[in-house]
């Protein structure tokens, strides 16, 4: 598949955080994101038990509604002393019923870790694309970002669990980076990167 019939793409999210992301580092590729908001479509409920699988069933039910090319993420904070927790259900950490509760999910982590002294995690992300809704073959590609959760916030950029993971290179937490820096350090860029790498070139 040649590049340059790869020009836009749409995103299966409604989190605006995460689609801004993937504008900006799409567009260095010269590409297009294209949120499923623009279509009116509601979030699927993500009722798988692996990243993979939730990734796999966001990109085909907006496929299936718009007829085009579409990728997906499922991506969370997995924390070694917490057996790879909060994994999938970071999102609704604190919740299941609710999504991206900053604050109470942030605050339920540094509770959980509570006189545990390693604090080792990550960052993973799995996409997805798909040329068509029942595309027997999708691309999947992986990310991680290591760091460290760190009790005290920091940083006022990012979002998510991003003022508590701290990245020991830089000496600060991704919250406290710019744009351009967690770009191009984050899981997501680099799964994005290896995505973009086989539908490039297979």
């Amino acid at each position: 598949m040649e590049s340059k019939k790869i020009n836009k793409l749409v995103l299966a999210s409604t989190n605006s955080n995460k689609v801004k992301e993937f504008i900006d580092i799409f567009s260095k590729n010269d590409v297009k994101i294209i949120p499923q908001s623009r279509f009116g479509i509601d979030s699927v409920n993500e009722k798988h038990i692996t990243f993979v699988e939730n990734a796999i069933e966001k990109a085909r039910h907006v496929s299936r509604l718009t007829k085009l090319p579409t990728i997906a993420e499922d991506s969370g904070l997995c924390v070694d002393a917490l057996n790879n927790n909060p994994g999938i259900f970071s999102s609704r950490y604190s919740s299941l019923d609710k999504k991206n509760c900053s604050i109470s999910n942030n605050s339920l982590l540094i509770k959980n870790l509570h006189n545990i002294e390693n604090r080792k995690a990550y960052y993973i992300s799995i996409i997805v694309f798909i040329n068509y809704p029942n595309d027997p073959i999708p691309l999947i590609s992986e990310g991680r970002l290591y760091g460290k959760i760190i009790d005290e916030a920091s940083g006022n950029n990012g979002f998510g669990y991003d003022p508590h993971f701290y990245i020991p290179i830089f000496g600060k937490t991704v919250a406290s980076m710019t744009n351009e820096e967690k770009n191009s350090i984050s899981h997501r860029s680099i799964a994005i990167n290896k995505l973009m790498n086989k539908i490039i070139y297979g």
